[in-house]
């Protein structure tokens, strides 16, 4: 008796729950992509605006004969707090040839840029905007942080790093892009 009943269930479950007219004209989202070639500027907390503009092979940047670096982070990420000392101290070090851009995740205020920024001693502007979102969708997303990404001067993509990463490796990708 169950098995018959458990048997109708399953008939019922296939013949109703799973018709779908074959006029259906939906679209699926992962069919519809934005369009992120339009150029787009990032606030700095330094009063300086960062256009950008995506292309094939890296964006067009507005920063003139100096390799970019895109750190993103976020105000309360532990590891990202833990890897700003070594960004100071290559900023430091290529700061003729190298212009490190922090870009927060979340949208937080001037005030708070600045607090951050004072806080840990940075020496290198932070985007601090909804502007960054736009950046980040560009990239199809970021999954985790510290994430950050190296482009050349004239705005070809380099390298991109997860997590924390050592800054032998960083200052020897820089050192390759800077020749």
């Amino acid at each position: 008796m169950k098995f018959k009943i458990f048997l109708a269930a399953v008939l019922l479950t296939i013949f109703t729950g799973c018709d779908r007219s074959s006029n259906d004209q939906s679209t699926s989202p992962s069919t519809i992509q934005a369009d992120y070639s339009k150029p787009f500027k990032l606030i700095l907390n330094d009063g300086n605006e960062l256009k950008m503009q995506k292309r094939d092979d890296g964006y067009n940047i507005d920063i003139k004969d100096k390799a970019i670096f895109l750190n993103f982070f976020a105000t309360w990420c532990p590891p990202c707090k833990v890897e700003i000392p070594y960004l100071i101290t290559l900023q430091d070090k290529f700061k003729d040839k190298l212009q490190i851009i922090g870009v927060s995740i979340d949208e937080i205020s001037l005030e708070q840029a600045n607090e951050f920024k004072e806080l840990l001693n940075i020496n290198y502007p932070i985007a601090y905007t909804k502007a960054n979102e736009y950046l980040i969708s560009s990239l199809g997303g970021v999954v985790g942080i510290p994430f950050s990404i190296l482009y050349y001067p004239n705005g070809k993509f380099a390298a991109s790093y997860s997590g924390l990463v050592p800054i032998e490796m960083l200052e020897n990708d820089i050192k390759k892009v800077i020749k």
